[in-house]
């Protein structure tokens, strides 16, 4: 097996574990929140220590996030505000009020519940396109990363939602975050298991994998990368999400054969249906005492 680079959370060895199943050049695109090409990814490899598996080749994606748009995300926005209202009602078990930054914030669509709850609310984007999306609906949504923000500003949470499986240097984000909170400050981490029951019956074609996720996280290893960064988990869930009927039957027909594939009905685009298959991570996290 080829060894390469080192992983992204303790720094061990890597080791080829699935060999890049790509096809035709990448675009902005193939980094689309609603892509649906499951088991479509560039190479995978394994830690040899602490199983994190990532995607060695993919070291530069935020031009792809730059330039991406995706009018399917906002076709659905009703139903990913309820699964983010769901998420600031869970927050609010820990703390009520303050002010709450959204990392890879969207289109602001968790800003715009977290203010409804009373937060003090913004968001960071690096699309240009989500970013105004947010404009048009008077959301604090700002263009960039985490790292364009002023050096001296600081937040009482900071929530990154399905966001850390996309970045190159996941601890460094995490490290980062709990730089940009106050003391005992709170962060909301949500991303995929590749341990769940569904990753491991599906192989690689489990939906999460996919080319925007570069790397994969389970409970030791979301946990490792979390204390390494200097936090400590005070609760963590398997969270739900909501999706309209047809979003989800034209996802469930990708694995049939070809030839039995068909579309969704007119009538579908009106029901919502809240799905858990416990396939996720939630945790919530604090700044350990110094």
């Amino acid at each position: 097996m080829e060894e390469t680079e080192t992983c992204r959370i303790c720094s061990s060895s890597t080791k080829l574990k699935w060999p890049s199943s790509l096809e035709g050049e990448l675009s902005s695109n193939s980094f689309a929140i609603t892509d649906a090409h499951y088991g479509q990814t560039s190479a995978v490899y394994g830690c040899s220590t602490c199983g994190f598996m990532q995607c060695n080749d993919l070291s530069d994606v935020l031009s792809f996030y730059e330039t991406l748009q995706d009018q399917a995300y906002e076709q659905g926005r009703k139903e990913r505000y309820q699964q983010s209202r769901a998420l600031i009602d869970y927050l609010q078990k820990f703390q009520k009020t303050g002010s709450l930054l959204d990392v890879g914030a969207g289109s602001g669509i968790l800003v715009e519940a977290a203010a409804k709850a009373g937060y003090e609310a913004t968001g960071i984007e690096p699309s240009r396109w989500l970013q105004e999306e947010a404009e048009k609906l008077n959301l604090s949504v700002k263009k960039g990363v985490l790292s364009d923000l002023p050096d001296e500003q600081r937040f009482e949470i900071i929530t990154l939602i399905d966001v850390i499986e996309h970045v190159v240097d996941p601890l460094g984000l995490l490290t980062d975050i709990r730089q940009r909170l106050h003391n005992r400050g709170l962060c909301m981490v949500a991303t995929p298991d590749c341990r769940s029951f569904f990753a491991r019956l599906l192989g690689r074609r489990w939906w999460h994998y996919r080319v925007a996720h570069i790397g994969y996280f389970d409970p030791k290893t979301l946990t490792l990368a979390c204390e390494k960064a200097g936090f400590e988990i005070i609760a963590q869930k398997r969270p739900g999400w909501f999706f309209t009927m047809d979003y989800l039957w034209v996802r469930v027909m990708q694995y049939l054969p070809k030839w039995i594939r068909f579309g969704p009905f007119n009538w579908m685009k009106r029901i919502t249906l809240p799905i858990n298959l416990r396939d996720s991570l939630l945790v919530v996290l604090r700044v350990k005492d110094s």
